[in-house]
């Protein structure tokens, strides 16, 4: 089971007060000002910094651009590194430059700031440092905006009604919770340039909503290509998915008022491309207990030409790896996304720079890889076989992808809007209307615990 922020950081600490520092002094050994403070500039401190970001409901714990702070952390910045939990990122060194807000550390950077931990991190004269600016985390930037919203201040805002009461008792809940649109805020179809979710708290684990993808920890908002948009209908219905995760226990009670933010395209500019997304789960398998590598495989035909704008894949604890391969009709086949070590706990969408030529009759081949051992450290129970379900503590193996056909459709934005592209965005947004078993946070007297709770 994976620790609380509180547990996590007092086994740091004790590491910390134990003397993890070996004792490596050479005279030329690198200092913080001249040799760690760049690394950390180029590749962490866009969110370890003083009163740091939040990118999708995480906070970093500390500033890396200040000495004493990175000194009493060194300990954990090397393992961290030398177990590559941080940066974290997940697609594999042979996708370097194809996606966005990537968070890649040369080999060289690490060995770099091990030998200044080893050395006992040694300060350095301050007048080594040189100027620098943080990664620019998912497109975000690093500096939040006045508004307190990465994309700006947005054109509409929703959030629940009044805040849902995550209880004492509870490890993992996902209410299915209404964001709905205040009368007259929203009247008419707009398109979608720019989507921002707000959790309220490191307790939203995830979030999947009708209009906005997927808010997972550290994923910033979700800006479409120019030209690239989803029509957002006239009333619309829109929800979200919560995933609460925390540990359960007297006093662990937190309330939430997640919210969300839309931008949208202005009058006169033209949508080629209105985006789709595909789920993509394969069901119907049982991982047995104790496999410490379980593999499911599943395959998407592609029947027209599309320009693939991202790729999600999504397990839970027990997941391993992750693989989208692409087969195109003459036979060659080609890595679209390579996850070695997927972590549940960094759950990114890796969007293309520049969406990516898929020909029709090309076939997706994913795969996932599942470990149900002992030797997986987050594995809630190696002793149980595990199927597919919503809980954490089952599985899943989910590929979402968004994507467009290719031919551009011209629409310009505030003339009227095509009868197929709005009876579309019309009938999903019927179909989630009639779909939906909304958590109603004024009724609900959670009895649900008695017989649910972990």
């Amino acid at each position: 089971m994976k620790l609380s922020s509180k547990q996590f950081t007092a086994a740091l600490l004790s590491l910390i007060a134990a003397g993890a520092f070996s004792t490596v002094n050479a005279v030329d050994a690198p200092t913080f000002y001249a040799d760690a403070l760049p690394v950390f500039q180029k590749n962490c401190v866009a969110c370890h910094q003083q009163d740091g970001p939040s990118v999708g409901g995480i906070f970093a714990p500390m500033p890396l651009d200040n000495f004493e702070q990175a000194k009493i952390w060194a300990p954990m910045i090397k393992n961290a590194l030398i177990t590559n939990y941080m940066p974290p990122w997940g697609a594999h060194e042979r996708h370097r430059g194809q996606f966005k807000g990537e968070r890649y550390m040369d080999q060289k950077e690490k060995d770099l700031l091990v030998a200044w931990v080893d050395a006992g991190a040694p300060e350095g004269d301050a007048a080594d440092a040189t100027s620098g600016s943080g990664l620019v985390a998912n497109g975000a930037g690093t500096t939040l905006p006045e508004s307190g919203w990465w994309i700006g201040d947005p054109d509409l805002v929703v959030g629940f009604d009044q805040e849902v009461y995550v209880p004492d008792e509870v490890m993992d809940w996902q209410p299915t919770v209404q964001m709905p649109v205040a009368e007259g805020a929203h009247e008419n179809p707009k398109w979608i340039a720019k989507a921002e979710l707000a959790p309220g708290g490191p307790w939203v684990h995830h979030i999947v909503s009708s209009h906005m993808g997927v808010g997972v920890p550290g994923r910033g908002p979700f800006t479409y290509p120019e030209g690239w948009g989803v029509l957002l209908p006239e009333d619309p219905f829109i929800t979200v998915n919560m995933h609460y995760h925390k540990n359960p226990g007297e006093g662990t009670a937190v309330n939430d008022l997640t919210k969300a933010g839309f931008k949208f395209y202005e009058d006169g500019d033209v949508i080629d491309h209105v985006v789709e997304t595909n789920l993509l789960p394969h069901r119907g398998w049982t991982i047995p207990a104790g496999d410490p590598s379980f593999e499911v495989n599943n395959t998407y035909a592609i029947d027209e030409d599309i320009f693939l704008l991202s790729m999600g894949p999504h397990m839970h604890y027990r997941g391993k790896a992750m693989r989208y391969e692409l087969e195109y009709p003459d036979g060659e086949r080609e890595v679209l996304l390579w996850v070695p070590d997927y972590d549940f706990n960094w759950q990114f969408l890796y969007e293309y720079e520049t969406p990516k030529f898929i020909p029709s009759g090309s076939t997706m081949h994913m795969s996932w890889w599942f470990d149900n051992s002992e030797g997986n450290r987050f594995n809630p129970d190696p002793t149980q076989d595990v199927v597919y379900g919503p809980e954490t503590t089952d599985e899943m193996a989910n590929a979402r992808i968004y994507y467009a056909p290719t031919t551009p459709r011209g629409i310009v934005v505030g003339e009227p809007i095509p009868v197929d592209v709005l009876n579309t965005a019309r009938e999903e947004d019927m179909v989630r209307r009639e779909r939906s078993n909304l958590f109603d946070p004024a009724s609900d007297d959670f009895s649900w615990l008695t017989e649910d709770s972990p």
